[in-house]
């Protein structure tokens, strides 16, 4: 037998980084093999393979930070024989720079000869759509604490949009083209991407007219353990929030608030006490709500731009997906309120909740088939409107915005229609249902007289009641015909106060489950959040929406959030499985149409639907392809 002399046996116990999905609390990795070269180390060529026992620790270590801050591909879903480049950021333990890299090639089991921060991947030509090739990087500092990263690549059919993908340490989180992820990330408590958007940025071919920047929009996405004491979705959404606006710099209007199938999504107004450009203020969020510790610190930071814009307003939307009290990945985009409309598809990519998966969750390729019929489908919408004595001004500008939301529908195709009833009776406001701008207008101020005791969901409750459902009774919408059959039907509620629904019904009412949930009418919620009530857990409860009262000047936005989705509820076109939203290809007979909110497509998440918009709206008989890649990781995060 071969003898192996002693001096030539190795032992090494390398230091695992708290945060590595291996060990919840950090630990150490022992790995023997034979020193060949007698260096006094371990090259990676003499490790023996079946070595490495992980031993974990039982409690946080006082010391050894994370060392990976972010580990991004640049081609997240490449074709075959494309390329694409992964980079990671990272830092020594004790915040220094002293690291070094091994890359490790997983599908093939090969050690890879790169050892700086990045690496060129070429796909293979003869590859196929599905197929997912792994790449491994171990981080290693002076003082031997390692860190192992991986991420997945998954070969794109053509027909699909690119995405970046960034690798945290549970998750796979997907970014829409034409943002920029800088190669210098942050350093620090931070696990997760910063990323921009301007005219250096978005594609020629996607960019608009108008009056962009260089640099109009920043954002992040990340991990980080529980930042609040919530235990879903909502709750750390509301912690997080509160934690921003309960800064004297910051107010945020809200301008809808929604609960998808993993995350909840909140959509604001942001007025900033002093002019501040996108990158400041990312760097401000990064610090506030998306490192991985509390309390944490933020090490280095991408460089602004010596000629960035400075704003005082923001469209600034946050999205919070719960898996555990350990576990919560937080998006953000902020854009220059002037330019919001032409980032919409970005930021929807950005924060709709689709674009978060496991580590090693699989994505698929699907073709959803449709036929055109040249229309948008039936929708039907019951307002219900407070008219107590404090309501003047809430009226005027929800008349004022009436415009604004009969304009989205209508450039969506839909065959509408809109009743009114008020918060204290049933009765339908002038002609009843209608689609005239004028009569709604009019229908929308229904004036100050009525009682105190105001309940919007009772009297939208009255109104929809149903003989042919079950109901003791027909309401005031059933009697004159509505919801019409094949229509959906949305209900939109305006109040300055909490709901009084005991007072008339004589029994308090259950936001999850009722009238509402049964039969499928999402509920839209416009009123003061300060004010305990049912008008907000109802609207989530039913996929619908809540938006702030107190801002008058935001209710065009509001309203036009509420017209696209109610618009989705509608839409003959729901997909069969939840895409990655910004992998969405749309052709009409074979020609591929821009996904926009004027002349054309929009996904709708709360509805997992297409709308067409203007002159996009198919004709009859026109064949309609969807095709996307969705992530097929099994169980969703708690709504």
């Amino acid at each position: 037998m071969d003898i192996v002399a002693f001096e030539e046996l190795t032992m090494v116990s390398a230091t695992i980084a708290p945060e590595d999905e291996r060990c919840a609390f950090g630990g150490a990795i022992i790995q023997t093999g034979l020193d060949t070269n007698r260096n006094g180390t371990l090259d990676g060529d003499e490790v023996d393979a079946s070595s490495g026992q992980v031993r974990c620790n039982n409690t946080q270590p006082a010391a050894a930070s994370p060392l990976i801050s972010a580990f991004v591909a640049g081609q997240g879903m490449p074709t075959a024989g494309s390329s694409t480049t992964l980079s990671v950021t990272a830092t020594d333990s004790s915040g220094g720079s002293a690291v070094s890299y091994e890359w490790f090639d997983v599908t093939n089991g090969m050690v890879l000869a790169e050892v700086g921060s990045t690496l060129a991947v070429a796909i293979p030509a003869d590859a196929e759509p599905g197929d997912t090739f792994v790449y491994q990087v171990t981080v290693t500092d002076a003082a031997q604490v390692e860190q192992v990263r991986r991420i997945v690549l998954t070969v794109s059919e053509l027909n699909v949009r690119p995405v970046t993908t960034v690798s945290t340490q549970s998750h796979q989180i997907f970014l829409p083209d034409g943002l920029a992820a800088p190669v210098d990330q942050p350093t620090g408590d931070f696990d997760g991407v910063v990323f921009f958007a301007g005219t250096d940025s978005i594609p020629a071919n996607q960019q608009k007219m108008g009056n962009r920047s260089r640099r109009d929009l920043g954002g992040f996405a990340a991990q980080r353990r529980n930042f609040g004491f919530g235990n879903n979705s909502r709750e750390e959404l509301d912690n997080l929030r509160n934690s921003i606006s309960s800064r004297n710099e910051y107010t945020l209007t809200n301008i809808a608030t929604a609960v998808t199938r993993a995350c909840a999504v909140g959509r604001y107004s942001m007025a900033l006490e002093n002019a501040t450009s996108p990158t400041d203020l990312t760097r401000a969020l990064v610090e506030l709500v998306g490192l991985s510790v509390d309390p944490g610190a933020l090490g280095s930071f991408p460089d602004g731009l010596p000629d960035e814009v400075l704003a005082a307003l923001y469209e600034f939307r946050l999205s919070v997906c719960f898996y555990s009290p350990d576990d919560v990945v937080v998006l953000v985009s902020l854009v220059v309120d002037a330019v919001k409309e032409q980032y919409e598809a970005v930021t929807s990519g950005v924060t709709d909740g689709t674009n978060v998966g496991e580590a090693d969750a699989m994505r698929e390729q699907q073709t959803d088939e449709f036929v055109g019929t040249g229309a948008g489908g039936l929708a039907d919408f019951l307002f219900v409107i407070d008219n107590s004595g404090s309501m003047g001004d809430e009226q005027d500008a929800l008349s004022q915005a009436a415009s604004d939301f009969i304009s989205v529908v209508t450039n969506s195709g839909l065959d509408f229609q809109i009743g009114t009833v008020t918060t204290d009776r049933q009765t339908l406001r002038g002609v009843g249902y209608t689609n005239d701008t004028t009569q709604f207008q009019d229908d929308a101020r229904p004036g100050t007289g009525g009682s105190g005791t105001e309940s919007g969901i009772y009297w939208a409750e009255r109104s929809l009641l149903s003989t042919a459902l079950g109901d003791a009774e027909d309401g005031s919408s059933t009697l004159a015909g509505y919801p019409r059959t094949g229509a959906s039907m949305s209900v939109v509620m305006l109040s300055d106060e909490p709901d009084q629904y005991s007072r008339y019904a004589g029994s308090t009412f259950d936001p999850n489950s009722n009238l509402f949930i049964d039969r499928s009418y999402p509920v839209y919620s416009i009123i003061n959040e300060g004010s305990p009530g049912d008008y907000d857990d109802l609207a989530l409860a039913t996929g619908g929406s809540v938006a702030s009262i107190d801002d008058i000047t935001q209710f065009p936005a509001i309203m036009n959030a509420i017209a696209t989705n109610a618009g989705g509820a509608a839409s003959l076109f729901q997909l069969s499985e939840t895409p990655i939203s910004s992998t969405i290809v749309v052709t009409v007979d074979g020609v591929s149409l821009a996904e926009d909110s004027t002349n054309g497509w929009q996904y709708v998440s709360g509805s997992n639907s297409i709308v067409f918009r203007g002159d996009a709206v198919p004709s009859e008989g026109v064949e309609i392809l969807v095709s996307y890649q969705y992530i097929d990781d099994g169980e969703p995060a708690s709504p």
